[in-house]
């Protein structure tokens, strides 16, 4: 765009309010000029999102793998404590001694920095890996955006099942029948404590065996062959409130929308329990970034949900025999075939055993 600024000479001598006035007609036809390529990163009930305009032009694409939404609960308990999580940390610091201490630098500048996000949609300082390159990773991650700890240089990729692989075993070798029969069990006792989580469409209940790091005593003794199996695991994450262990039931119908954990320090393995087949457009997926992945009945698959993720169930009519119904209403909108999958949260094994007790003694269980 031409902007005749020797003309702007002319106005020596002219009123204060009119050289006021040509200013303000110059900055408004370039801030119109240059909205659209603003990054619009915004912070909302403890979830950052950015906007479609921003996002298209990181990828290079038209692409949605990278948008986040907010929360859709204004009151959600776990987004107001991650609001105070830092804050607590940043007090909690001065209980690391030696500040040279070169085992524990990057957990200091990680909760001093924050969780910082980059202009081009990607995080500050964390490493991407690939099969070819896990030793000499170095370029942004696209998508990664916790919203509380990010710590730097960590390698990181979407699926990361294969780093995982005692934990793999262990479950895959209890077998998932097992799971499945002690669960219903479970869930018709009185005392089982489940929960409902938010969701902008459909249903999405929990239960939980470990709830941000402390165990749920009523859920771990209905379920005493799960809680052996999952405490017995290298890696799970008890003691810091980043740490869950629990088994998810998606309703059809359900949609979780595209969103980030909140740190980087951990990875999430889903062992799926049952898995209702459906057409390719009604069965149950998991999108992490730009990877699609559909769940297989007894099959591991771990992914760092520090990375932009969203799961859906649209749902169908049919199903497989080994799919039910739990908790269903005749006649309702409840009644159908449950996606159901166990859900363990394990520390990053790029992290040091004194980076994992720092964290969790920074960030510790919620009581």
């Amino acid at each position: 765009m031409y902007l005749p600024w020797e003309d702007l000479s002319q106005l020596r001598g002219s009123s204060p309010l009119g050289i006021a006035v040509v200013a303000s007609i110059v900055l408004c036809i370039l801030v119109a000029q240059n909205l659209s390529q603003l990054d619009l990163l915004s912070f909302a009930d403890g979830r950052i999102f950015s906007s479609s305009r921003s996002r298209q032009r990181n990828t290079g694409s038209n692409d949605d793998s990278y948008q986040i939404t907010r929360c859709p609960n204004p009151n959600c308990a776990r987004c107001s404590r991650y609001v105070e999580l830092n804050r607590s940390a940043r007090r909690r610091l001065a209980w690391i001694s030696d500040a040279n201490n070169e085992d524990l630098a990057r957990i200091r500048q990680a909760i001093l920095a924050g969780p910082e996000v980059s202009d081009h949609g990607g995080s500050i300082g964390s490493t991407t890996c690939t099969k070819g390159n896990a030793d000499h990773a170095s370029s942004p991650v696209p998508g990664q955006r916790p919203n509380v700890l990010l710590v730097r240089g960590l390698k990181t990729r979407p699926i990361v099942t294969e780093v995982h692989q005692d934990a793999r075993r262990l479950l895959e070798d209890m077998g998932k029948d097992i799971m499945l029969n002690e669960y219903c069990s479970a869930m018709e006792s009185p005392s089982a404590s489940a929960l409902e989580n938010d969701v902008s469409r459909g249903m999405w209940k929990v239960l939980h065996l470990l709830n941000q790091g402390s165990w749920v005593q009523c859920n771990v003794d209905l379920c005493p062959k799960i809680s052996e199996a999952v405490q017995s695991m290298r890696g799970i994450m008890n003691g810091c409130i980043f740490g869950n262990i629990f088994i998810s039931v998606m309703y059809p119908g359900t949609f979780v929308d595209p969103h980030c954990g909140p740190t980087n320090v951990r990875h999430r393995l889903h062992f799926p329990l049952i898995v209702p087949t459906a057409p390719i457009d009604s069965e149950p997926e998991l999108r992490v970034a730009n990877e699609r992945i559909t769940w297989n009945e007894g099959e591991t698959v771990v992914f760092d949900d520090s990375i932009v993720h969203a799961a859906s169930y649209p749902g169908n009519e049919s199903g497989n025999s080994s799919s039910l119904l739990i908790n269903g209403k005749e006649g309702s909108d409840e009644q159908g075939l449950c996606r159901v999958v166990l859900i363990v949260d394990l520390w990053h094994p790029d992290l040091s055993a004194g980076e994992r007790e720092a964290i969790s003694d920074l960030y510790p269980a919620a009581n």
